[in-house]
C-alpha cells in the first residue's frame, strides 16, 4: 500500500480538500501528471481540468480546477486553484449554460462575454460537465 501523504487544495473562497490521500492525478499545463508520497519536490502550472485523488479507504474522488499552481513538497501537496468544486458540488446546467454562452460569443453573437474570455470559458465549462459527470449528476 503507497505511503500516504497531506493534499491541500485551496480556492480564492475557501479550503476545497484538507486531507490525508495515498495519490493524486493533477491537470499540468504540459499534461496530467502524478504523485504519490516521496515525489521530487516541483511546482507546476496547472490548466482547467480535473484533479483525481485516491483517499486512505482507497476510494477516488474527482475536484473540478479552473487551473492554478501545484507545490510538491515532502509529504505535502499544496494546490492554489484559480476555482475549485468538489464534483459532486457541480451543477451541470449552469455549465451548460455557460458553455453556451461562451459558444455564442464565439460566433459573433451579442453576449456580456469577450471572444478572449469565451475561450477559456469553453475549457472550463467543458471540465465542469465532465467533473459533474463523474459524480454521477
Amino acid at each position: 500500500m503507497p505511503t500516504p501523504f497531506q493534499l491541500s487544495v485551496v480556492a480564492p473562497d475557501r479550503s476545497v480538500v484538507e486531507l490525508t490521500v495515498h495519490s493524486i492525478v493533477v491537470p499540468g499545463q504540459e499534461g496530467y501528471f502524478g504523485v504519490q508520497a516521496g515525489h521530487v519536490p516541483l511546482i507546476a502550472t496547472l490548466k482547467p481540468g480535473i484533479l483525481e485523488y485516491v483517499d486512505t479507504g482507497n476510494q477516488r474522488h474527482f475536484v473540478y480546477m479552473g487551473g492554478g499552481f501545484a507545490e510538491v513538497a515532502g509529504t505535502h501537496v499544496t494546490i492554489l486553484a484559480d476555482e475549485a468544486a468538489h464534483s459532486e458540488e457541480i451543477d451541470a446546467s449552469k455549465a451548460e449554460e455557460a458553455l453556451e454562452e461562451a459558444r455564442r460569443t464565439m460566433r459573433g453573437e451579442e453576449t456580456s462575454m469577450s471572444r478572449e474570455d469565451a475561450v477559456v470559458e469553453i475549457d472550463r465549462a467543458v471540465h465542469r460537465m465532465k467533473a459533474a459527470r463523474l459524480a454521477g449528476r
